[in-house]
């Protein structure tokens, strides 16, 4: 055989094996990289199981960048939630509207902002007396969902000039298909409900 026939063989034949301690490595980081794409999605809604098991893989997921809310779009979406605002301006007039509106905000890139902003108040840590038979109306705000909204309230009072804010948390539900069958449109007042974010002044 000549040295380049066998050059050529040795480069055919198949690598040492891994050894038992190495693969039971790979397996354990596939598993684990595995149950974070789960996690990722199941985390919104927020769940009691996890919430219990999400802040162990949330430096991963973050680090990964696949903390992404699939579970919003697909199979059970949820509500969606806005964020209604009503305006009183120093000459004494009042101005109402709701973000994200795709009436005001655009291009649309623009618009889904200003709904993620809507979001973050929503998807906060509960407040820790949360069950899930709690009024959602009657949820209170925690600390973290009080500092979004205030920021929120805020940036109003600047970008508009206005003298005092009040700022509620809508959420839009979902109707079921027995009440589209019967001609339930999606807009449907009955679909929203609502909760006070707070009332919120210039500073002096």
């Amino acid at each position: 055989m000549s040295t380049s026939s066998a050059d050529r063989e040795r480069k055919t034949l198949p690598g040492k094996p891994w050894g038992r301690a190495a693969r039971w490595a790979a397996s354990a980081v596939i598993l684990w990289h595995l149950a974070a794409v789960l996690v990722g999605p199941l985390s919104l809604p927020p769940t009691m199981l996890t919430d219990r098991i999400g802040p162990i893989f949330r430096p991963y997921l973050s680090a990964t960048y696949l903390n992404h809310a699939y579970k919003f779009f697909a199979p059970d979406p949820g509500p969606s939630h806005l964020v209604r605002y009503e305006l009183e301006m120093p000459d004494g007039t009042k101005t109402a509207g709701v973000f994200p509106s795709l009436t005001d905000e655009w291009p649309r890139l623009f618009y889904h902002r200003h709904f993620m902003l809507s979001e973050f108040i929503n998807i906060a840590p509960p407040d820790p007396s949360w069950t899930p038979q709690m009024d959602w109306t009657r949820l209170p705000f925690t600390q973290g969902q009080q500092q979004y909204a205030r920021s929120y309230g805020d940036h109003m009072l600047h970008k508009y000039r206005a003298k005092r804010v009040n700022l509620w948390l809508q959420e839009h539900l979902i109707p079921t298909p027995d009440q589209v069958a019967k001609g339930m449109r999606l807009d449907d007042r009955t679909l929203y409900r609502e909760r006070k974010l707070g009332t919120f002044v210039e500073m002096p």
